[in-house]
């Protein structure tokens, strides 16, 4: 052997051994093992048509599927369809061909018997398909693969509709979903997902297990859609109320992944070597929801006089834990990294901190001090020290703030009754802004209930417009009157940090919401 064939081989194995000590070498995945995931409590459901919580849709996005889904951009994909929708030369017919083959966690085969019903029920329960159902003339099978929408007009939020992640379109079997009237929680969990419910104990854990007839997609995983792979045996979803044991857990190795941590953790995390802390980027913009249907939040001006009010930045950057890479102060209603929606208007009431016009704009309603019931929960902590923080605000021009704090399930129950609170905190999250028709801060169905007809009749206009340009004016339009209105305060753009452990394989850092496919363990 020459010694220039020598020299060739031994830089060849030098780059070998040099990639396989580079951090970013790919590993080939292992199956087995149990991922133990600290949530910060209970799910108000696990039935993704019944609630826009944000530990609902992180859960049954495991469980279940839809026909679409969104890539890394934020773009819909075919998930459950085989393809995106044949659309008819009028617009008002869009024909969808299911994937065969594909499985329930009972063994049946999902077909259009399924999709149809699945879809009327979603139609009648969920925020996000309100703008959709609204121009629906017809739903039908036309074969057992084949599922037909005919619109009684031309609507520009078909598919976004069909793909958003949360509150989403998940196909049940036709036997469940017809057994559950929208009025009703589904009770029996049965879906196409890589993954399918093994037990649910109450305070203790969720356990789903790998479910092993799944039928992956062939493109490469992207976003929230694409080849979703179970490599773990198991999830166990563990409720950790307590934010400072979740962090503690973390750093102990009891939980491989800890969600919901207080901010001022993140450099005791980093300083952990088995730790990964990772900045979840966008997480929410905090809000501030008023009832309006009952009680003093009805009155418009003493919502105008909250927002005079509050002095944003020092709550958001307490909340943060005094880090300003945490938060951003915007006032648009969607996300800057959502820019195809994201505004840039001058002259809106946002931030003013204007004491004197809040109490004028107090007097001018009539207010005479009644308690004014403020829910918010501790589960969250940065819910609650925002809350906190503008109590003392708003406690300084003559609000007098009934803070009731409960537990977050509690809360999502108590705020679909117009009776039990004046308003109540929560955050929104990239699910409500893909389409302004999907938003939840302009919604009549979701708590706090926006009806105010000027704000109904701009959301059948985007929903109808297919100009992106006019649609564009149009939501333009419905953040000027938003903050006119003031169904919600708007804060700042809060970021999250949830931590894993270097044991956890190919999770994906991009996404809003935790999605286990595609991770593995390496221990």
């Amino acid at each position: 052997m020459s010694q220039r064939v020598v020299s060739r081989m031994v830089a060849v194995l030098v780059v070998i051994m040099f990639s396989l000590a580079a951090p970013g070498f790919a590993q080939t995945p292992k199956k087995g093992g149990i991922i133990r995931v600290g949530l910060l409590g209970e799910p108000p459901a696990l039935d993704a048509h019944w609630t826009t919580a944000v530990i609902t849709e992180v859960l049954t996005n495991h469980l279940y599927e839809g026909l679409y889904s969104l890539d890394e951009n934020y773009r819909p994909i075919p998930m459950l369809a085989e393809s995106m929708p044949t659309v008819s030369r009028d617009g008002l017919t869009y024909t969808f061909k299911l994937r065969q083959g594909i499985k329930f966690h009972n063994g049946k085969e999902m077909t259009s018997e399924d999709v149809v019903p699945s879809l009327k029920r979603w139609g009648q329960r969920s925020i996000r398909a309100k703008a959709l159902f609204a121009s629906l003339a017809d739903l039908r099978a036309v074969d057992k693969y084949t599922v037909e929408m005919r619109l009684k007009e031309k609507s520009a939020v078909v598919v976004i509709s069909l793909a958003v992640p949360g509150n989403f379109g998940a196909i049940y079997p036709k036997e469940i979903a017809e057994k559950f009237p929208a009025e009703n929680k589904i009770t029996e969990y049965v879906g196409t997902g890589p993954f399918k419910l093994a037990e649910w104990k109450p305070d203790q854990y969720i356990r789903m297990v790998r479910f092993d007839d799944y039928k992956p997609r062939v493109e490469k995983a992207s976003g929230y859609g694409g080849a979703k792979v179970a490599y773990v045996d198991e999830i166990r979803w563990m409720p950790v109320p307590d934010v400072a044991t979740r962090v503690a857990q973390i750093e102990t190795g009891e939980l491989d992944i800890a969600e919901d941590l207080n901010l001022d953790a993140y450099e005791r995390l980093r300083r952990n070597a088995n730790v990964r802390p990772l900045v979840a980027k966008p997480y929410f913009w905090l809000v501030a929801v008023f009832n309006k249907k009952e009680g003093i939040g009805t009155n418009q001006k003493i919502r105008q006089a909250w927002q005079a009010a509050v002095d944003i930045e020092p709550i958001m950057k307490a909340v943060a834990g005094g880090r300003t890479e945490f938060y951003r102060m915007d006032s648009s209603l969607v996300f800057a990294e959502i820019a195809e929606w994201h505004t840039k208007l001058s002259g809106l009431p946002w931030n003013e901190r204007n004491k004197e016009k809040a109490k004028r704009l107090l007097q001018e309603a009539g207010y005479k001090g009644q308690p004014f019931r403020f829910m918010a929960t501790q589960e969250y902590k940065w819910m609650y020290d925002f809350a906190l923080l503008t109590k003392q605000q708003l406690e300084d021009v003559g609000f007098n703030i009934d803070l009731q704090v409960v537990d977050w399930s509690t809360l999502v129950q108590r705020r679909n009754n117009p009776k039990e609170y004046d308003a109540f905190t929560t955050g929104i999250g990239m699910s409500a802004m893909y389409d302004p028709t999907h938003h939840d801060v302009v919604s009549c169905g979701w708590p706090g209930w926006n009806c105010d007809e000027e704000v109904q009749s701009i959301q059948a206009e985007l929903a109808k417009e297919t100009d992106p340009k006019k649609r564009y004016a149009l939501w333009e339009k419905q953040t000027r009157l938003f903050y006119e209105k003031v169904p919600v305060i708007r804060y700042g753009d809060l970021f999250g940090l949830r931590a894993i452990r270097t044991s956890v394989k190919d999770f994906n850092p991009k996404t809003e919401r935790i999605r286990l496919f595609n991770a593995w363990l390496d221990k």
